[in-house]
């Protein structure tokens, strides 16, 4: 997909976490990493941008008009254009992912008013606007672990998840404090390690309940949890889901 961005600005703004997108600026080698919702694209005008979906991802797309950016660029003092970064900006920001996830909402509504969606897009657009600007004065930098980094963490813990994984072991893998790791990690993937780590577990507990016949306490300790009541505590927590159900599911299909 292109998006070029005409006479004024536009900003896309992932309201999904998303794996491996592949995007590039038309000026260098494609970039391959994994976003967190909340992620954001910023297109000035006469630029354009390519992504490859690996998957669907919702997003939002919209214009960055001057008119909706006046009041920013008082604050900046900057006037017109040039309250908006003359090169493609990303950073994350939880401000654009909650305001943007209420637009989006009110765009699904049967009974969105035009004025509250005028509203929301005013808000948004001076949020990325300050953001973007945020990010151009420190070099584009921005929190978070790069994508060699998320790359290294995520092998790490597909291969490691089924054992003990700590927090220092992975920072210590990058050269950082396990307070630094903790943060970055939280900016690149949109959660904790704890619950990244909770989450594969629980997939392959879910896994291993719906196609085999082994016992939730074994299936328990080979996911360290630390007791079957654990993990049944967490599928009851996170999945709204026992282990009977679960395994009761994949019986009925098996059947079929």
């Amino acid at each position: 997909m292109d998006i070029s961005a005409q006479e004024c600005a536009f900003a896309i703004i992932l309201l999904d976490a998303v794996r491996n997108l592949k995007w590039n600026a038309g000026r260098g080698e494609d970039v391959i990493a994994s976003y967190p919702a909340g992620n954001a694209f910023v297109i000035p005008p006469h630029e354009t941008i390519q992504f490859s979906w690996p998957l669907p991802v919702e997003y939002i797309y919209f214009p960055v008009s001057n008119r909706n950016k006046a009041s920013h660029a008082s604050e900046e003092g900057a006037t017109g254009a040039d309250a908006i970064p003359s090169k493609i900006i990303r950073f994350s920001s939880k401000q654009c992912l909650q305001v943007s996830q209420i637009l989006w909402e009110e765009l699904q509504s049967e009974n969105s008013e035009d004025h509250f969606l005028q509203a929301l897009h005013l808000v948004l657009t001076n949020v990325v606007i300050r953001n973007a600007v945020m990010a151009y004065d420190t070099g584009g930098v921005q929190p978070g672990l790069s994508p060699y980094a998320c790359r290294q963490i995520e092998a790490y813990l597909q291969e490691n998840f089924r054992g003990p994984v700590s927090v220092p072991d992975m920072a210590a893998m990058l050269g950082i404090s396990a307070g630094h790791f903790a943060t970055c990690f939280r900016e690149s993937f949109g959660q904790t390690p704890h619950r990244y780590l909770l989450k594969l577990r629980l997939d392959e507990a879910e896994r291993c309940l719906r196609e085999t016949d082994m016992p939730i306490s074994e299936i328990a300790a080979r996911l360290n949890f630390s007791s079957q009541s654990h993990l049944t505590t967490a599928l009851r927590k996170y999945r709204r889901l026992t282990p009977g159900k679960i395994r009761q599911a994949g019986a009925s299909k098996s059947r079929y």
